[in-house]
């Protein structure tokens, strides 16, 4: 099991952009099982970092991550800036 930790940084957006990117997350979090990845908690603030939160997700396997992530990246390049991923091994 992998687990992995996505922080992200959100451009500046109108309110308008803000409401259809909060619209999107909501349809994009209802499609992560099909790739096999479990949501296990969305975080507001990275206190002590210069992003905004971050995602926290479980993969039964790397190939699940890597597709999920091609997927993923797509749909939220255009009101996320930057993100960082810390990806390990879930120890049991």
């Amino acid at each position: 099991m992998y687990t992995i930790i996505i922080f992200y940084k959100f451009k500046e957006l109108s309110a308008e952009a803000e409401e259809r990117a909060r619209n999107q997350w909501e349809q994009l979090k209802s499609q992560f099982e099909k790739f096999g990845i479990r949501l296990v908690s969305n975080n507001l603030h990275a206190f002590g970092t210069k992003f905004n939160g971050f995602l926290i997700v479980e993969a039964e396997n790397f190939e699940n991550y890597v597709q999920f992530w091609r997927w993923f990246k797509d749909r939220i390049r255009w009101y996320v800036e930057q993100t960082m991923t810390i990806i390990g091994l879930k120890k049991e």
